[in-house]
């Protein structure tokens, strides 16, 4: 979707600092004016960024989210290292959910060795990634989408009620400046408050590049989980 390793990088910047001038990116990527400004140009045609005179903001409400592989791209040892965290609040003979993301992917590839578990995603990857281990895998059925691989429709929400599931690995999207977890997607916010409402255990993993970004839909509050998994430190 970026044109290059360069606009990615912008975006990551501007989820950090919120905005930031044509000079301050001129400097950092040690290139021209001309081609900050064609960087941010293009940004701001795919809504990531408002420009302003001299720099450029995140927009308020990011109305696209970056493809599977693009995400799965970034930060992967960040992910990595919460993956290692969160696996240790699983106990043995559970039943697991892994909500769709390259964050409990990671989680997915640390349980592959493990044989104990029974395991609910709406991941194709994960499920992929799982299907050779010794655990049970389960995948609700539904409407698969193109970007993600990951089935949201009020099919897999059906499917989620029949299970009892004792903890549940969920992902975030964007987590807001009053820490709500948001997504630009209506079908992920209606299986994300199901699991939120029927999980007993609930864990959020998320990594510090999800903060202080927002989404159209409010899903639930950072406090409605049992444990945040995060690299993020509140200033």
């Amino acid at each position: 979707m970026f044109d290059n390793d360069r606009q990615q990088k912008i975006i990551e910047v501007l989820s950090e600092k919120g905005s930031i001038t044509v000079d301050e990116l001129k400097d950092l990527f040690k290139v021209s004016n001309m081609t900050i400004r064609r960087d941010l140009d293009r940004l701001q045609e795919m809504d990531y960024i408002t420009r302003f005179h001299g720099g450029a903001m995140l927009t308020d409400f990011m109305s696209k989210e970056m493809t599977y592989f693009e995400k799965q791209a970034e930060h992967v040892e960040e992910k990595k290292e919460l993956a290692k965290e969160a696996v240790k609040y699983i106990r043995e003979n559970s039943v697991v959910y892994l909500d769709a993301g390259t964050t409990t992917l990671e989680i997915a590839k640390l349980l592959s060795g493990r044989q104990d578990l029974n395991i609910v995603t709406n991941d194709l990857r994960i499920a992929i990634q799982l299907s050779s281990s010794g655990n049970k895998v389960f995948l609700p059925g539904g409407l698969v989408s193109n970007d993600t691989g990951s089935v949201y429709s009020p099919d897999a929400i059906q499917y989620l009620k029949k299970l009892n599931i004792d903890i549940a690995f969920l992902a975030a999207s964007s987590i807001d400046k009053d820490y709500n977890v948001c997504t630009p997607d209506e079908e992920k916010m209606h299986l994300k408050k199901f699991i939120i409402t029927n999980v007993p255990f609930k864990v959020l993993v998320a990594d510090k590049h999800k903060y202080s970004r927002k989404s159209l839909h409010k899903i639930f509050s950072v406090d409605d989980v049992d444990v945040v998994v995060t690299n993020y430190e509140k200033n």
